[in-house]
C-alpha cells in the first residue's frame, strides 16, 4: 500500500508536463485527501478499511465536486499565499487560478488514479465497483508490489520533473 503522498506524487507529472492546463492543487490534493477516510474510521476504534469513498460511484461523482469546490475556494481567496506556497516549493506556476472546469477535470484525475492503485493493493476494498460488486474483485495478492512499485516509480519521475525545475 502506497503512503498517501506518494499517491500524490504519482500524478503530479502530470503537472510538470502541462503547467497551463493542470492545476496542482486540485490534482495533489484530490489524490491524497481521500485517504482521510480510513483515518477518520481508525480514529474511532474500527480497523483501517477503505469504505464508501474508496470506490467508483462516489470517485465519479460526490468526491471530485467537493473537492473542486474547496480548492476553487481556496484559490480564489488565498491566491497570494499559494503564489508564496508554490514559490517555496519551487512549483515555478503557470499561474495559481484555474477554471472551475480544469479544477474539476484534475480532482476527477486524482481521485481516480487513488481508486485504480489503491484496488490492485487493498484487499478490504468492498466498495471499489458498488453497486455492481461488493468486495474488491481486482486485488491482486501477493503481485499487488508490482503495482506499488509502478506508484513508486512514477513519484520518483514526478520528483525528477519537479527537480528539472529547481534549476535557474
Amino acid at each position: 500500500m502506497p503512503l498517501t503522498p506518494i499517491h500524490g506524487l504519482a500524478v503530479m507529472f502530470l503537472y510538470f508536463k502541462n503547467k497551463r492546463s493542470v492545476d496542482p492543487l486540485a490534482l495533489f490534493a484530490s489524490a491524497t485527501i481521500i485517504d482521510l477516510e480510513p483515518l477518520y474510521f481508525t480514529l474511532l476504534g474500527e480497523p483501517f478499511d477503505h469504505r464508501i469513498w474508496h470506490g467508483y460511484a462516489l470517485a465519479l461523482t460526490v468526491y471530485p465536486l467537493l473537492i473542486s469546490l474547496v480548492v476553487y475556494l481556496v484559490e480564489r481567496f488565498l491566491e497570494k499565499k499559494l503564489w508564496s506556497t508554490y514559490n517555496v516549493l519551487r512549483l515555478k506556476p503557470a499561474k495559481v487560478r484555474y477554471s472551475l472546469l480544469t479544477i474539476y477535470a484534475c480532482c476527477l484525475i486524482g481521485g481516480l488514479s487513488h481508486i485504480f492503485f489503491d484496488m490492485f493493493t487493498h484487499e478490504v476494498m468492498p466498495y471499489v465497483v458498488y453497486p455492481l460488486v461488493f468486495g474488491n474483485p481486482f486485488f491482486l495478492g501477493q503481485a499487488s508490489g508490482i503495482v506499488e512499485l509502478l506508484v513508486i516509480v512514477l513519484a520518483l519521475y514526478s520528483v525528477y520533473c519537479w527537480s528539472r525545475d529547481w534549476k535557474p
